[in-house]
């Protein structure tokens, strides 16, 4: 039995609330916590949510008797469109829930899983938001530099509106100077979106006129993407982005944070549900400890962090919301040539004997970038021996795909790999996405990809490809090596994974035999046991157990 009390709220930003009281159960308690506003009474027990989720809650626990007290009379809020809004592209269900939602808060977090369409949310959210409160200017703020383009696409896919990147001169980008002198503009510029990459608040002179512009108005809405590579509110270009506010405010990531709380401090305190200085934050929830007790070695208190994230952001998965076709994973074994061997069991007796030095190393795992390239291509290593059983095997699946009709995305951690790639499937005439690729050009090889029929291939780096993109021509992902973090990995899987994606994906990866490779694959993608380990790439846990698993 679920015991609801309707009455005047107390946390909720509306006149009715309802508190639940219940005997301890995990499935209404998982029901709960996916509502985006709800609040735990530590003394009475009890949980608020907002009147209007009732009739919602009770279809999600259709088993469950509920003993309703009070004045109850559907609160079910009716959202009301701004006049003269269309939508240019049809939503999706998902995306026409999280537009309503956008227009009844202004200041929320929209952490949807990669491939369900965040940047049409925001679009479609902020193009309604003008109507509503007669903005001018929408602020998008890149966490990721080449995604610029991106969304300048995406505008003019997705709205009748148009924009326009901070410095933007022809097909390139200028000076900070440039993007200076836009901004002072502003008034000028008849754009609606105004684009920039949070570099650009690096310019004590940019961050200013840009909080100007805010404050009188000029902009009205702010919407932060990738807001999850913003890591460090102490730096200077933290410290100008917390600057930027305005009436409304979008952050948006799809990668998961609880493996680092740290990053949820940012996204809080810019929205304004966090008062408490980052010094505070950290050792609410870090466990510190090490050298001098200054390095983080664990964390506490995340249920009371978790819940706090939750109250504000609208997360859904793919899985729950879109019919997606199926992913295949096919991981492909091979064996090194006996000269690879050679310089992989050089290197890896080399890092084997100074285990106990490398364990005290701020990142140990950088250690082992050496043996994780030999089983890639020894030519990164040896301007002798230059051979790969890994790009023997690539070879044959390109060869075999694309004979079939089918397009190929390939990744890789490393720019060294990708050039040798690029080498072997020439004959393809690749595209190739690497931290080199200019912003624009970006764009142009995606559109190609996606639209010519002749190109079956591009190629690119994890970090440079592996986010924000839309690959959906491609069918086939190899990967020749992974990340060290399984949801970068999802994360590049979804560059072909997602909205408008028709047919089922399959997903090599490469790794050879008896090496570092499985060792990797089988502790974080089989087991998880990196994600409590690992913050921003770097080990917080027992570093020398770590390094023992990965090498023996």
């Amino acid at each position: 039995m679920i015991e609801v009390k309707i009455r005047k709220a107390e946390k909720c930003n509306s006149e009715w609330s309802m508190f639940l009281s219940f005997p301890y159960n995990e499935k209404i308690l998982d029901v709960i916590r996916s509502f985006p506003y709800k609040w735990w009474d530590f003394i009475v027990k009890e949980w608020e949510l907002p009147l209007d989720k009732l009739e919602q809650l009770i279809s999600l626990l259709p088993e469950e008797e509920f003993d309703i007290q009070g004045p109850y009379v559907s609160m079910k809020k009716e959202v009301k469109i701004p006049k003269g809004f269309e939508f240019k592209t049809k939503p999706f269900q998902h995306q026409l829930e999280a537009f309503e939602y956008g227009l009844q808060y202004d200041r929320w977090f929209l952490g949807d899983e990669m491939g369900l369409g965040k940047t049409k949310q925001s679009i479609d959210i902020a193009v309604a938001k003008k109507l509503q409160y007669g903005y001018k200017h929408c602020l998008i703020i890149c966490g990721v530099n080449g995604l610029k383009w991106n969304w300048m696409n995406e505008i003019k896919v997705h709205s009748n509106e148009t924009g326009y990147i901070l410095g933007q001169r022809g097909n390139k980008i200028g000076s900070n100077k440039d993007k200076l002198d836009d901004v002072l503009n502003l008034t000028d510029n008849d754009n609606y979106f105004i684009i920039t990459n949070v570099e650009s608040l690096r310019s004590e002179d940019i961050t200013g006129a840009l909080a100007t512009m805010c404050k009188n108005g000029e902009i009205g809405m702010i919407i932060t993407d990738e807001i999850h590579k913003m890591k460090n509110p102490t730096s200077q270009q933290g410290k100008a982005f917390l600057k930027l506010k305005t009436k409304t405010m979008i952050a948006m990531t799809g990668t998961p944070l609880m493996n680092n709380p740290l990053d949820l401090y940012i996204i809080l305190k810019w929205l304004g549900y966090e008062e408490a200085s980052f010094y505070s934050f950290k050792n609410h929830y870090c466990v510190m400890g090490g050298y001098g007790g200054y390095e983080i070695v664990g964390y506490k208190n995340i249920p009371q962090l978790r819940q706090k994230l939750e109250e504000i952001m609208l997360r859904r998965r793919q899985k729950d919301v879109l019919d997606l076709p199926e992913k295949t994973y096919v991981d492909q074994y091979v064996e090194m040539t006996p000269k690879q061997e050679q310089i992989y069991r050089e290197i890896s007796a080399e890092i084997k004997s100074n285990i106990d030095m490398i364990a005290t190393a701020p990142n140990p795992l950088a250690e082992l970038i050496r043996m994780r390239q030999a089983t890639g291509y020894t030519g990164i290593l040896s301007s002798t021996i230059q051979e790969s059983a890994k790009l023997d095997r690539m070879e044959e699946l390109v060869e075999e795909a694309v004979s079939t009709g089918k397009k190929v995305v390939i990744f890789s951690n490393w720019t060294q790999m990708t050039e040798q790639v690029v080498n072997r499937l020439h004959s393809y005439n690749p595209l190739v996405i690497t931290g080199e690729t200019k912003d624009a050009q970006r764009q142009l090889f995606v559109d190609k990809f996606q639209n010519d029929d002749k190109c079956k291939v591009i190629i690119g780096t994890i970090g440079a490809m592996g986010t924000g993109l839309t690959l959906t021509a491609g069918t086939v992902e190899i990967f020749l090596d992974e990340p060290w973090n399984d949801a970068l990995k999802k994360q590049a899987e979804d560059r072909c994974h997602r909205i408008g994606q028709k047919q089922n994906i399959t997903i090599y990866t490469i790794m050879c035999k008896n090496t570092i490779d499985e060792r990797i694959h089988d502790l974080v993608y089989k087991k998880g046991a990196m994600a409590d380990m690992m913050v921003d790439g770097k080990v917080t846990g027992n570093k020398r157990e770590l390094l023992m698993d990965l090498l023996f």
